[in-house]
């Protein structure tokens, strides 16, 4: 993907269908950085009729989201990891990132890693931009539709194995600096509209997991967005890293007939 044939905000359509698509990429934090698109995204969603966030925020069953988010059995963090590597990962937080482990110890090891992500990021808003684009689309009357569905996310929550969970966790606490580095750069990659290499790091970040992660959801969600855009004009919002690659969610809109273009956002 070349740097003028990059941004956050794509349109796609068919030939021979007047309605115009469009879908952006998203960061799922509350940061200046993540805002950047708003005010352009505002625009193309008032153009459309139907919403459709990553998942539905309505949905009932994201009532029941933080008992997915913790250790089953009520099994802690060092349990699973022991007495001696707990409390060395516990001052490392502390001093690095001002988190006290012993309150969210219950929590699963990939929570806990992105608790420490998102605790690096400032925090200019009160909710992250899915949800502040979700909001809005409710103000202006849209139709309001998700590409998951919460049991979705929660089946993929429960798929990714312990020990990748804790491989994960480590790396955070290893080198916070290193870990620090990368969690800033992808914030900055976002604001400038970076999407193929957001792509990438997001790929090499995930590893082991990306096909679970990011290629399954790809090819389903991509499923889903055709079967809603078959109805009317949409706008969707996903986030950022499932976009761009062989794989991503762009190149899935292409392989089924449509024409994709970038919208310049900055």
């Amino acid at each position: 993907m070349s740097k003028k044939k990059e941004s956050l905000l794509w349109q796609f359509r068919k030939d021979n269908e007047s309605r115009t698509h469009y879908i952006l990429g998203t960061m799922h934090v509350k940061s200046e950085e993540a805002y950047t698109p708003v005010s352009v995204a505002k625009h193309y969603m008032e153009l459309c009729h139907t919403y459709i966030g990553e998942m539905d925020l309505n949905d009932p069953e994201l009532s029941n989201i933080g008992d997915y988010f913790i250790n089953q059995d009520g099994l802690v963090l060092e349990d699973l990891i022991g007495k001696k590597k707990y409390n060395k990962y516990s001052q490392i937080i502390l001093k690095a990132f001002d988190i006290d482990l012993d309150e969210i110890a219950h929590y699963k090891p990939l929570v806990i890693s992105n608790m420490i992500a998102e605790s690096i990021i400032t925090k200019n808003f009160d909710v992250a931009l899915d949800h502040f684009l979700w909001e809005y689309a409710q103000a202006i009357g849209m139709e309001m539709k998700g590409l998951e569905s919460a049991t979705d996310q929660f089946e993929i929550m429960k798929s990714i194995p312990m020990e990748s969970q804790l491989k994960g966790l480590k790396s955070c606490v290893k080198n916070v600096n290193t870990f620090r580095s990368k969690v800033l750069k992808m914030s900055e990659l976002y604001a400038q509209g970076e999407l193929n290499e957001l792509y990438q790091s997001a790929k090499k970040s995930m590893g082991e997991l990306r096909k679970l992660m990011i290629y399954d959801r790809n090819a389903k969600m991509t499923e889903r967005l055709l079967d809603i855009a078959s109805n009317g004009a949409t706008f969707s919002a996903v986030g950022a890293a499932h976009l761009g690659g062989a794989k991503g969610m762009l190149r899935g809109l292409k392989k089924a007939g449509y024409k994709v273009n970038p919208i310049k956002i900055n």
